[in-house]
């Protein structure tokens, strides 16, 4: 009989190398799609923000696959069903709310993180391809950018058919990210104690070579992601605070433009 209970420590560690080789495959095959898929997508007449998503989703989408495999062969391997080997754990109402404050700051953490974009790309002499997503691009504003500049080639008003395309690629970013580089990846870390959650963050953080400018934010962020995940041993509250912050972040921000 399946269990539904799932001790982090009873599945197989991962060793420096093995964290490495799992980081770097994915990383790998995003840097292949992002930077020279869509660069011949865009070139051959795709607009930005049909092309940008598409890549995304069959990228994400192999991932969450994948992802779902490695959990459902190591949950029948540890004799537990799926759902405790992907971190379904329940939480009470008080451990909901110590969470998401502590997601909430790490989302503020984020915002102002952003202010150290720009000097990390100038320092490092870093410049963002034409052909990535003006959301990608912390030099526009998209409050008073010109909407050529922020969709070239594909007008955004009246646009509504953009936010399902976005918004099945965000989702897909989430279950990605939180089955494969947390739900999956940082039980295999208990090993190393509470650095496990650090090396997570400061790893997951690396995957994104594909947009390397934006790795202030993205630091601050998977560190709060992962020490989350690691202290609640539950999907539910990165999971939760992922999708809000997509949300207001990103849907709410194209539906803005669009609407305009």
């Amino acid at each position: 009989m399946e269990s539904n209970t799932f001790d982090w420590k009873k599945t197989a560690q991962m060793s420096v190398v093995q964290l490495l080789f799992a980081i770097f495959i994915p990383s790998m095959i995003a840097l292949i799609g992002f930077h020279v898929a869509l660069p011949a997508l865009v070139a051959n007449g795709w607009p930005v923000l049909i092309a940008w998503p598409s890549v995304a989703s069959v990228l994400l989408l192999v991932m969450v696959i994948v992802a779902i495999f490695l959990l459902r062969k190591e949950a029948k391997t540890l004799g537990i069903s799926l759902s405790a080997r992907m971190c379904m754990k329940k939480l009470s109402l008080k451990e909901w709310g110590l969470y998401i404050g502590i997601m909430i700051v790490g989302l503020l953490a984020s915002g102002l993180a952003q202010g150290l974009v720009l000097p990390f790309m100038n320092a490092l002499r870093l410049s963002i391809p034409g052909y990535m997503p003006f959301f990608l691009d912390p030099a526009i504003n998209p409050t008073t950018a010109d909407m050529s500049i922020l969709s070239p080639g594909l007008p955004l008003h009246g646009n509504y058919a953009l936010l399902p395309l976005i918004g099945i690629t965000l989702l897909l970013n989430i279950l990605a990210e939180e089955l494969y580089f947390r739900a999956w990846m940082l039980p295999k870390l208990s090993q190393y104690g509470v650095w496990g959650w650090v090396m997570n963050g400061i790893f997951f953080a690396l995957y994104h070579t594909f947009q390397i400018w934006l790795l202030p934010v993205l630091l601050v962020g998977s560190l709060f992601f992962a020490l989350v995940f690691y202290r609640s041993k539950s999907i539910w509250p990165s999971f939760a605070a992922h999708l809000i912050g997509n949300f207001l972040f990103s849907i709410l921000g194209i539906l803005m433009l669009i609407v305009k």
